[in-house]
């Protein structure tokens, strides 16, 4: 059963018969007869921060969430530390291995709950199917999600998709709603940027994020791959056909996911005047299938000049504690 906002509110299986409890978009609670659970998340997302079992005070049992970069459950510990439940996971979120089963773990990717007798994840707006990665239904926000109606994400390990509508990069995901009256909307995307130095708050920047050192980039800039001039190609894959644009963004936040490979390395993040460029988004339109990466494509090169600085960052997205100056940088 569904209510009018389309949240599942109770499903039967072998008779019985399971209740859920909402809060916005986020599932707080379930309960049947034999056993009732709450769930925490963190402020102002869709990660989950505590299990708690039982009826009541007295009874409740706490379990406590440990999870990846993306907010995925890797482990559920009791109050005495010891690990309750333990899985691993397959690249589109199919459990491979249940390490530890003490109690069960319905949770998975953000704002996704596995059905064990259909296998399936609910997801808010429709059901996901990890075993191959996709929706059984198209994407109810139409070509707002993507050409691709089907799509989980562009990749699952970097971004999330908490209500089967837009996908958005980060660990931290989208912000859930919070009353009846607004679930309906697409969710705010939550940068969670980390707090880079700038010399000026209210000047315009862009950014790129890359593996190679500044003492590479700041002699001889950002080069093209090649002569493509074609913007859609570019958007969808820089190096087939070798594109003639070097890829920027305005979000410091998308600098920072591709500086890190979405959290697998260190990397940089380069801070650039706002040189002028190709406004993907705008350009594309609905053709554009990655918009929340907010890109400028430049043509041809980024001469060093145009480079300010670069900033050095953890895998995780912080920042070491310092920034380097290009020294072939235009003053003015």
């Amino acid at each position: 059963r569904y209510d009018p906002f389309g949240r599942r509110i109770s499903k039967t299986v072998n008779d019985i018969t399971t209740e859920f409890f909402w809060q916005g978009d986020k599932l707080v609670a379930e309960h049947h007869a034999d056993r009732h659970r709450s769930y925490l998340y963190e402020p102002d997302s869709f990660r989950p921060l505590v299990l708690l079992e039982g009826f009541g005070p007295q009874d409740t049992k706490p379990f406590h969430y440990q999870l990846d970069h993306l907010g995925t459950p890797q482990e559920l510990t009791n109050p005495e530390g010891e690990i309750a439940w333990s899985a691993h996971y397959r690249a589109y979120g199919e459990i491979a291995r249940l390490d530890v089963g003490k109690i069960d773990n319905p949770l998975r990717f953000q704002g996704q709950y596995f059905d064990a007798e259909s296998g399936l994840h609910y997801n808010r707006h429709r059901y996901y199917n990890p075993d191959i990665g996709r929706y059984l239904t198209p994407d109810p926000v139409k070509l707002a999600g993507g050409i691709n109606a089907y799509r989980y994400v562009p990749n699952p390990t970097g971004w999330v998709d908490p209500l089967g509508l837009s996908n958005c990069p980060g660990g931290d995901g989208c912000k859930p709603t919070t009353n009846t009256e607004s679930t309906g909307k697409q969710p705010n995307v939550d940068d969670r940027s980390p707090s880079l130095p700038t010399s000026d708050q209210k000047r315009e920047y862009l950014y790129r994020g890359d593996s190679r050192h500044p003492d590479e980039i700041f002699e001889g800039g950002f080069e093209s791959r090649g002569k493509s001039t074609d913007l859609y190609l570019h958007s969808q894959n820089n190096a087939n056909p070798p594109s003639n644009f070097v890829s920027t963004s305005v979000s410091r936040l998308q600098g920072v996911m591709f500086a890190t490979t979405y959290g697998l390395e260190d990397g940089y993040l380069y801070i650039l005047k706002k040189i002028p460029g190709r406004d993907v988004n705008k350009e594309l339109g609905i053709l554009s299938d990655y918009q929340k990466e907010r890109e400028i494509a430049i043509p041809g090169r980024i001469d060093t000049k145009d480079i300010l600085g670069a900033t050095p960052l953890h895998d995780d997205g912080t920042h070491k504690g310092y920034s380097l100056i290009n020294p072939n940088r235009a003053k003015k």
